[in-house]
């Protein structure tokens, strides 16, 4: 069953095997909402019990009727307080103006002291991404706390998040924002709830509220110049920029300009193969490189698998 899922949504067995593997965000959002079905859990086996599908949408529908996001969270923790999956979630804040949205363990003896790293992370993201969705804008974090040890995907954190502080081996997984984001209101029509939650995984993996950052900014401009492949200076002009006040720019958000433009030429490559069809020589010049030869090295120093293991053939 694995490989027929994976086959619906044009993604290689083999590239499962690396670490630093990626798939196209549609193609992902879609086998995650396939997994979900077949097996009947919205959790995919990683709670202590099933998670039945429908869940996540009642939550939403509570949630979404609400008059500020603050009353919107209260009632998201108390659902899931409610369903019995190992975690309680918890919504605090502190005398100094923070706010904390947390996964506690529960104190029944059946479950496990710790589960694996990505209830943590998913569920964590998904809260985020439902929070920014409500009050329609980004919810700057703090920082986000795990209770597990540090992992090999750490880098990936900043995609899911847009938070560069990300703490481990906490006493528990946690978001960390700014208590007066709970004040701001919740307006969703009926529309706007029936459309997001039209397929609700597609809608968080692909959400953008973050254009005002210079990360997103400059990844935004890279993927229309990506085959021109322009110089540092060069894309510094386009945003009227001094080479030196850009790189600061981006220093301070905890980027570099090459570790962006290798993102977005790998996500920009993926795309083209999995999902358009495009050949390997085709994808090396949108991406702006030469010699398909030096595209496959780059690709493959990115992934851990070469692009023909990306290629769609259906």
């Amino acid at each position: 069953m694995q490989r027929e899922l994976l086959a619906k949504n044009h993604i290689s067995p083999q590239i499962l095997q690396s670490t630093t593997a990626r798939v196209p965000a549609e193609n992902y959002a879609n086998l995650l909402r396939d997994t979900m079905q077949e097996m009947d859990d919205e959790l995919m086996g990683y709670g202590s019990l099933p998670q039945k599908l429908g869940c996540w949408t009642t939550m939403v529908e509570l949630a979404a009727n609400s008059n500020t996001l603050g009353e919107a969270l209260k009632k998201l923790t108390r659902f899931y307080r409610l369903i019995t999956w190992g975690l309680e979630t918890r919504l605090s804040r502190d005398d100094s103006g923070n706010a904390f949205l947390s996964l506690n363990h529960s104190n029944q003896q059946d479950h496990p002291a710790q589960f694996d790293p990505y209830l943590y992370e998913s569920f964590l993201f998904y809260i985020h991404r439902t929070a920014n969705w409500l009050i329609g804008r980004q919810i700057p974090l703090h920082a986000v706390d795990f209770c597990f040890a540090e992992t090999t995907h750490r880098s990936v954190y900043w995609d899911m998040y847009f938070c560069k502080d990300i703490y481990f081996q906490q006493p528990v997984s946690q978001l960390r924002f700014s208590a007066s984001m709970l004040d701001l209101p919740v307006t969703k029509s009926a529309q706007a709830i029936n459309a997001f939650l039209n397929h609700v995984n597609q809608a968080m993996i692909t959400q953008v509220y973050a254009q005002k950052s210079w990360h997103y900014r400059v990844s935004t401009q890279l993927e229309s110049r990506l085959q021109s492949n322009p110089s540092f200076s060069e894309f510094a002009k386009g945003f009227n920029l001094h080479p030196h006040t850009l790189r600061s720019y981006l220093r301070d958000e905890g980027f570099q300009y090459q570790e962006i433009k290798d993102r977005v030429r790998r996500d920009s490559a993926i795309f083209h193969l999995s999902s358009q069809g495009k050949s390997v020589e085709e994808t090396a010049t949108l991406t702006g490189f030469s010699e398909a030869s030096a595209f496959i090295r780059a690709f493959k120093k990115w992934t851990g698998n070469t692009p023909i293991h990306y290629k769609r053939t259906s």
